[in-house]
């Protein structure tokens, strides 16, 4: 079976299939009964595509006798089943305990079908044939990525990548760079995308859209907004090309676009994102729509992008939209329409928007101390470094000055913790360091205001 393995770990997948169906037909009962179970377990790499090869390569082993209860053969017929959408019982029914490294991936492929990804993890184990090892990092690392564990995903992509050829290693790069870009870690990204390209001839064209798409989020994320651009209209261009065309894609050009200042380019770029996207994708696209027309002041437009959200079923972010039409609304100067919204999304869950948005109601209305019971709610919870975070102890900060300096420890805490998150152009920033000083002062003289 060497030179089977050695086909298959080469990607010669036609070779292996042929060698591998000469044994089953001519071979010993035993040579045959080994050679369609590698058969079957050669076509459910196919996916689905695979899956009937798949049953009839283990239905001819299983009449050969003895596979009753052998863990590769019940390994594969559960991933199978599970491919199918087979429940549970059914499928974990057939596993045997076992210490085969083959069984035991199959197994786990079982496992993820079933979206029990913990369990994936658990059951992999080293020794596997090269064609399979390199699918077992990738394995482990789509369930690392469906746990939210993108930095150990990315490792897990990379360690398949360095055991994989060809296209496989390609693909492999491509998905740690996507979760490099997820951690935030754009020159991570950089390096596995270079290492990509060196890895293949010529890139099919998807893949090649989908290369220059994850480049310009990289150099987006590293503040190189001009050259994301360039690498943006790439890949545009390529799904042009190849007529795959992504609603992703003209979504990030609109949001660079944005960051370069160009709010009406960035819009069209936003309509055309939605005129791309199906289903649960429009919720997305007009919720960036609704926070660049926010952030712009075009409230009324905002206003309409987030009705239109609201009408979207099954939108994931439903909390934060309430949020941000509460804004809207308040923005508009409509506060009782504003604070029923703020509640409405403090109800579903999005409580530090909620919160900020009541204490700027309370703040515009000179209800100061109202005002600041909201913003320390919303500070407290709120992810520390997020928008509402940062919002929240600015406010904080404020509201104690229109009280006169009311607890200039408080004062000088939340504005020494706040300061690294906000950028020296920004107007709060000179205003924070002015009320850091005062408060310094007052406490250096030994004096509390009344």
């Amino acid at each position: 079976m060497r030179g089977v393995l050695e086909a298959l770990h080469q990607g010669d997948y036609d070779t292996a299939i042929e060698r591998l169906t000469r044994k089953a037909l001519f071979g010993s009962r035993g040579e045959a009964r080994e050679a369609l179970l590698l058969l079957a377990e050669v076509h459910s790499l196919y996916g689905e595509e695979g899956l009937e090869k798949a049953h009839r390569a283990l239905e001819e082993a299983y009449e050969l006798g003895g596979l009753e209860y052998d863990p590769l053969y019940r390994a594969l017929l559960g991933e199978l089943l599970a491919l199918e959408g087979r429940g549970e019982r059914e499928v974990l029914a057939l596993f045997l305990p076992t210490e085969d490294p083959r069984a035991r991936y199959h197994q786990a492929q079982a496992l993820f079908y079933l979206g029990r990804f913990e369990e994936v993890l658990r059951t992999l184990k080293e020794g596997l044939p090269a064609f399979l090892a390199w699918r077992a990092e990738g394995l482990k690392g789509r369930a690392l990525e469906r746990l939210g564990r993108y930095r150990e995903a990315a490792l897990a992509y990379e360690r398949g990548a360095e055991l994989a050829l060809g296209l496989e290693r390609y693909w492999l790069l491509l998905d740690a760079a996507a979760m490099w870009l997820e951690v935030g870690e754009g020159e991570r990204a950089l390096l596995a995308l270079e290492e990509a390209l060196g890895a293949v001839g010529e890139e099919p064209v998807e893949d090649a859209a989908t290369r220059h798409y994850l480049l310009a989020r990289a150099h987006l994320l590293l503040d190189n907004p001009n050259r994301a651009l360039e690498e943006v209209q790439r890949a545009l261009a390529l799904e042009e090309e190849g007529g795959h065309k992504a609603y992703g894609t003209p979504l990030l050009q609109g949001q660079i676009l944005l960051r370069l200042g160009r709010y009406a380019e960035g819009m069209a770029a936003f309509q055309e994102a939605l005129a791309r996207a199906e289903g649960p994708e429009k919720g997305y696209v007009l919720h960036e729509m609704a926070v660049a027309a926010l952030d712009q002041g075009a409230y009324l437009e905002a206003e309409e992008y987030l009705e239109a959200l609201l009408r979207e079923e099954g939108y994931p972010y439903r909390a934060q939209a309430l949020a941000d039409l509460a804004e809207a609304l308040y923005r508009q100067g409509r506060y009782q329409e504003a604070e029923e919204m703020a509640h409405r999304a403090m109800r579903q869950g999005a409580e530090a928007a909620g919160e900020l948005i009541l204490g700027h109601i309370a703040y515009d209305l000179m209800h100061l101390e109202e005002a600041l019971a909201h913003y320390r709610r919303a500070a407290e919870l709120a992810e520390e470094g997020s928008r509402e975070w940062v919002g929240a102890q600015e406010m904080v900060v404020d509201t104690l000055v229109q009280l006169g300096y009311r607890s200039p420890e408080e004062i000088l805490a939340r504005a020494e913790a706040v300061l690294p998150h906000i950028h020296p152009a920004d107007e709060w920033h000179q205003a924070l360091i002015a009320y850091r000083e005062r408060a310094e002062a007052i406490l250096r003289e030994g004096r509390r205001p009344n």
